[in-house]
């Protein structure tokens, strides 16, 4: 459902949740939107008594909070249960090798795990069609640590690949039934 900023409003809540504290310019960056589209998704969720602020950034209200649960709730419904089970348990086994992995990560190990991870997010994308952008984070996070970076395997606050892999682990367990 589009939203102010013309941000999907399920992501954007999801987002808010998952970071649990978010500035504007971080939202953006996470859904894929202008600065300007953050900016106006984050003043709407304040607006509407969903999101509260406090030192530059938003957190939900239980207002939010409910909001969020009852498009989730929807969201499940259109999912095919199998399927998702499918993907949730293909998934476990990358999970636990991500976690033994992360903490000796080099870009080499990292792209390997995430050459390897690729269909398996094509197929949770395919269900859940919102976690496509997470692709692109991965992506992201992943080229940078290939130029580098190292804070963008595992630095908490950044959409790095550990955090990115962790949101997605949450949404797919929550999509599984699982959380």
């Amino acid at each position: 459902m589009a939203f102010a900023g013309n941000v999907d409003e399920l992501a954007l809540l999801q987002a808010v949740r998952l970071k649990e504290r978010v500035g504007a310019v971080v939202l953006a960056e996470h859904l894929g939107v202008s600065a300007a589209s953050g900016q106006a998704a984050y003043d709407a969720l304040v607006a509407q008594g969903k999101a509260v602020e406090a030192e530059g950034a938003i957190s939900l209200t239980e207002k939010g909070l409910a909001e969020l649960e009852d498009q989730l709730d929807a969201e499940r419904v259109s999912i095919d249960e199998d399927s998702i089970v499918e993907v949730y348990e293909a998934f476990v086994p990358l999970d636990e090798e991500f976690v033994a992995l992360i903490d000796d990560a080099d870009a080499n190990s990292l792209a390997e795990l995430d050459r390897r991870a690729a269909n398996l997010f094509d197929d949770l994308s395919a269900f859940v069609p919102r976690l496509s952008r997470y692709q692109d984070l991965f992506s992201d996070a992943l080229a940078k640590v290939q130029a580098g970076e190292s804070k963008w395997i595992s630095e908490p606050i950044i959409d790095s690949y550990a955090t990115v892999w962790g949101e997605i682990r949450q949404e797919l367990f929550g999509a599984a039934g699982k959380a």
